[in-house]
């Protein structure tokens, strides 16, 4: 019993985090302020990792790392430990550091004494990232000794990776702002300034024809500076951008108006890059119009970004559904047993195996999940000895949806084997094998096929199992499931298509 409320509250910690998570991306997404930014990341750490205090500390112009926000810790603690960090600015692919005890680290004494000092035990540091550099770190604080799982490794750093790309959005967007207020200068400051500005800055002519591109634009362009003015910088949009920026550029010049716009330009490489353009009218004191004054910044890596967090709030919200559906179903169908005591045995069961999955692929990013390590992990659960399970196949990496469905159908072959087939006596074994057959589109076919058990007989009802196999296991699997009792044993043969993987653009 214990065992089974065990795993019944991990499949609701399971939710509990993914909600976590989904609040979190929607909150930085929404985020208006850095300081929304750590509000809502000191709420997720806290709730994720189930720590009473955390902090979030980032590099300042000097290099020194500083606390920008925090819960729960003491003037003097930051005091004395700021600019304390394991990773120098600039470093480049930094790991998470985790501290089980504060007593067996690797510290200064008076490092230790002010940890200890102010009730920590256990802490974690998990550098926060910016193009590949640490900028910062988000920090965890126990009371008591902690050991770190790989579970709250994975969710530390997926935590980390979403607040690095909404600090490095607006960082991005403070640089915009800060050179949109520099080109309100006068135009013989705004050369001088502009050239080794850290955005791409330019001026027009009246017919939009180039005056001025700064060094940056020119880098991006391989353009020499003399050769600005016979530079046609309209060659550079993407065909399938051009009529739209062309039309709000003309626009503009007709009315000595202001232009926002944002389009892909192709840079020196040929690689296709999103510039936003921000730009205003100028104007001589007698009134005449001068052309535009403008300034681009390369957005690629933010709008990457702002899609990946679309995706991820959709996809979030899609597992945490189908996870509460699947729920759903397990309870009311395992439920109709009206032995409510092998029913809540039966329910723990499969809450165990939907949980394991998820964790599986939580590992892997939602991406995918090994056939083989389904299979290991269902017969190490069932308690069965490996030798009496016999497995051959191809290494097959299993998207997310058939790897749920396939890991509940073993599931219930394998609780269906110790129950009443082949692994309810001594000398039944399994043969479970698969292959992948090429083709236009690839088919994976599994068979399950019992032999050496008790004989067995064709039930005269279906149970939950037998109707998740047959009916939810092949409507979710797109495929065909069949089974067949047989005297010497069960036999099951899955088929499902399996989806080509998707080529990134």
């Amino acid at each position: 019993m214990k065992q089974a409320a065990f795993h019944s509250e991990a499949a609701i910690d399971q939710v509990t985090e993914l909600s976590a998570l989904y609040r979190l991306t929607d909150r930085l997404y929404r985020a208006r302020s850095l300081d929304a930014v750590y509000e809502a990341a000191l709420d997720a750490i806290k709730t994720t990792l189930r720590c009473p205090r955390a902090s979030v500390l980032l590099f300042d112009s000097t290099g020194t790392m500083q606390f920008v926000a925090w819960r729960g810790l003491s003037d003097h603690y930051r005091t004395m430990l700021r600019g304390h960090s394991p990773w120098k600015p600039g470093a480049t692919d930094p790991l998470p550091i985790f501290v089980s005890d504060i007593d067996d680290a690797d510290e200064a004494d008076w490092v230790k004494t002010t940890i200890k000092a102010e009730g920590i035990a256990a802490l974690g540091f998990i550098p926060l990232v910016s193009q590949g550099v640490v900028i910062g770190k988000f920090m965890t604080y126990y009371a008591i000794p902690h050991f770190f799982a790989d579970h709250e490794i994975d969710l530390a750093v997926t935590i980390a990776r979403q607040v690095g790309f909404s600090i490095e959005r607006f960082r991005a967007d403070f640089a915009r702002q800060a050179a949109e207020q520099e080109v309100r200068e006068s135009e013989q400051r705004f050369r001088l300034m502009s050239e080794h500005a850290p955005v791409m800055i330019w001026m027009s002519q009246p017919d939009g024809s180039c005056l001025h591109l700064n060094e940056m634009l020119r880098a991006f362009w391989s353009v020499e500076e003399e050769a600005v003015a016979e530079f046609n910088w309209r060659s550079t949009m993407h065909p399938d951008d051009a009529d739209e920026i062309v039309t709000a550029m003309t626009s503009a010049l007709q009315a000595h108006g202001p232009v926002n716009l944002k389009g892909r330009f192709r840079n020196a490489a040929g690689e296709w890059r999103i510039l936003q353009t921000d730009a205003r009218p100028r104007f001589s004191a007698s009134g005449e119009f001068l052309g535009m004054i403008g300034v681009n910044v390369d957005v690629t890596e933010r709008e990457r970004a702002d899609e990946q967090r679309e995706l991820l709030l959709a996809e979030l919200n899609h597992r945490v559904k189908n996870t509460l559906a699947v729920v759903q179903a397990i309870a009311h169908q395992t439920l109709k047993n009206t032995d409510l005591a092998k029913a809540r045995v039966a329910f723990d069961g499969r809450l165990a195996a939907l949980a394991a999955a998820h964790n599986l692929l939580t590992q892997a990013n939602w991406e995918s999940a090994p056939l083989e390590q389904i299979i290991q992990d269902t017969l190490r659960a069932q308690g069965t000895s490996a030798d009496r399970l016999i497995t051959s196949g191809p290494r097959v990496q299993l998207p997310p949806k058939q790897a749920l469905a396939i890991t509940m159908a073993l599931h219930e072959l394998f609780t269906n084997a110790v129950k009443y087939g082949a692994f309810s006596d001594e000398r039944g074994q399994v043969d479970l094998n698969w292959h992948i057959s090429a083709g236009r589109e690839p088919i994976l076919t599994m068979v399950w096929r019992e032999c050496g058990g008790p004989p067995v007989a064709i039930p005269q009802h279906k149970g939950f199992g037998s109707m998740l196999l047959e009916r939810t296991l092949a409507l979710d699997l797109d495929g065909d499931v069949l089974t067949k009792f047989r005297p010497e044993g069960l036999v099951c043969r899955i088929e499902a298509p399996m989806p080509l993987p998707q080529q990134r653009l």
